[in-house]
């Protein structure tokens, strides 16, 4: 019965269930390092796809991602150089991932990026380090198609905001030489795109409200956001403005984001280098000379849907703040917006008709990089780990039990064939009194015992020290049984130890060597 119960509850083998794991891993790091971003943005739609064809539309489809703040070793002054150097290439792979995904599924004509593209642009180094800095931002965001334009705006970690010690004198120099002018505007079809530097407005505006000016009389700086904006109301002709700002404009303190919105809001706020929202006089100023049909700002890194309205029309404006696209912005998921500018091209016949339709957009959010670590790749480790230890435990214990059963199967055997010659003892003595029986012998035994000699050997039996030898013997006895067994214990434990270890370790080999591969495969793409 003992046999057949240990038979029927034995495990699988030892590389059953460590091939198994193995395989299991490597599936998971793969799907989830390389095939989960593409099949998250397999929703993700240009939002005029759903509009109706027509010969005389022309669509300009921008991909337009905010705050991907690149990391660099100081980033976090308080960690180590170990976990300094692991953030940076965590974050470094996840922003390449995202972006590869991104732009071969959406394939954009153009590309737009809200600001702080890498996380100390403005602060102090030397050109060499700056110049390695920006090759890394561009060896992530390489344009994998050379006819798609990138059009950039700055941000406070990009040329700073405000006076600050550890702020480079040459970040707006070093900004303009590697990405292009502060304040520009471009034209697509029946729209226009107007890139203000929103850093150098918050200052200018500190610094006109203090000296108790109005916009309109304002000495504006040359070449500032004020007077380019200026610039831009009185040369626009027609047709919507899009405006892209890196810092969102003011709103009220309970202004409610939406639901796509994470968590909270956004209140205005100051800090060392930051500045939550414009001012209420600068977004006055922006929504009444530009008339924006949409306005996108970053710098939140959450998302953010809130309608703006403008004074001198009374009409309303939606102002979306685009998720950030890197991991290490403190949420969940990152994300990105699309935006759609549809063109109308004038048919012969009705050449003074050309409806300006409104901008379309619509947010698209990237995989969950940190829950992948915490919510699949955590668990899943803990129930490998418990999976082999229980098993180890198991296959030591039916190893143990198989010797016991051997070990009793023998003894069985020894004890039969004991009694099987004891048996042929008794028949062979039982066959020689039948003889004697049948054959009396000639002369009868004799009737006298043989003498019991005693040479001195057995006077101490029945005295009272033989109890206390015997007690001394059992009490030695029952000392060395546990000894043993406790060392049988130890050794017990010791095998199991080695043997869990060693299958941690063999199915941990194959899933690190995945996660390299993979890791190297987005590397060289």
């Amino acid at each position: 019965m003992l046999r057949s119960r240990l038979n029927n509850s034995r495990l699988p083998s030892r590389s059953c269930i460590v091939n198994g794991l193995r395989i299991l891993w490597v599936l998971v790091v793969l799907w989830h390092e390389l095939a989960v971003f593409d099949w998250t943005l397999r929703t993700c739609h240009w939002p005029d796809s759903q509009q109706a064809q027509s010969l005389n539309l022309r669509v300009a489809r921008i991909l337009v991602i905010a705050d991907p703040q690149v990391l660099d070793k100081h980033s976090y002054p308080e960690r180590n150089l170990f976990t300094s150097f692991l953030s940076q290439v965590m974050v470094d792979l996840n922003l390449r991932k995202s972006w590869h995904a991104a732009f071969h599924h959406l394939r954009p004509d153009a590309v737009v990026v809200l600001g702080d593209m890498m996380d100390n642009g403005r602060s102090l180094m030397s050109n060499s380090e700056y110049k390695t800095y920006h090759e890394r931002y561009r060896d992530i965001f390489k344009a994998y198609e050379c006819s798609v334009p990138t059009y950039y705006l700055p941000g406070n970690h990009d040329v700073g905001l405000g006076a600050a010690a550890s702020f480079s004198l040459e970040a707006d120099s070093r900004y303009t030489s590697h990405f292009g002018p502060r304040n520009h505007y471009v034209s697509v079809g029946n729209h226009t795109l107007v890139f203000i530097d929103a850093t150098a407005l918050a200052e200018e505006d500190v610094l006109r409200a203090g000296r108790g000016h109005s916009f309109d009389n304002w000495p504006a700086v040359r070449h500032g956001p004020i007077e380019f904006v200026k610039r831009i109301a009185e040369s626009h002709s027609g047709g919507s403005i899009v405006l892209f700002t890196h810092i969102p404009l003011a709103r009220p303190q309970d202004a409610s984001c939406g639901p796509l919105r994470e968590r909270g809001t956004i209140r205005q706020g100051f800090g060392f280098g930051y500045q939550n929202t414009l001012m209420d006089g600068a977004t006055v100023f922006l929504l009444d000379r530009l008339k924006p049909s949409l306005i996108l700002s970053g710098d939140d890194h959450d998302y953010c849907d809130y309608q703006h309205t403008i004074p001198s029309t009374n009409t309303s404006v939606r102002e979306v703040t685009v998720k950030s696209f890197s991991i290490a912005m403190g949420v969940r998921r990152p994300g990105f917006q699309l935006l759609s500018l549809i063109s109308t091209v004038p048919l012969q016949d009705s050449l003074n008709q050309v409806p300006v339709l409104p901008p379309l957009d619509t947010p698209c959010f990237l995989p969950n990089q940190i829950g992948i670590y915490l919510q699949v790749y955590f668990p899943l480790f803990i129930l490998s780990l418990v999976i082999l230890l229980l098993c180890n435990i198991s296959w030591s214990t039916q190893r143990t039990w198989s010797a016991k059963r051997a070990r009793c199967e023998a003894r069985m055997d020894s004890y039969e064939f004991s009694r099987g010659m004891v048996g042929d003892s008794l028949r062979s003595r039982s066959a020689d009194a039948r003889y004697e029986t049948n054959h009396p012998l000639s002369l009868p035994l004799p009737v006298s015992k043989p003498l019991d000699i005693d040479f001195g050997f057995t006077w101490w039996k029945g005295r009272w020290w033989t109890s206390v030898f015997h007690r001394f013997k059992l009490r030695t006895q029952r000392h060395r049984i546990p000894s043993l067994l406790r060392r049988s214990s130890y050794r017990h434990e010791a095998g199991v130890l080695h043997a869990f270890t060693k299958d941690v370790l063999n199915v941990a080999w194959p899933a690190v060597s995945a996660f390299v591969v993979a890791a190297w495969w987005v590397m060289q793409r």
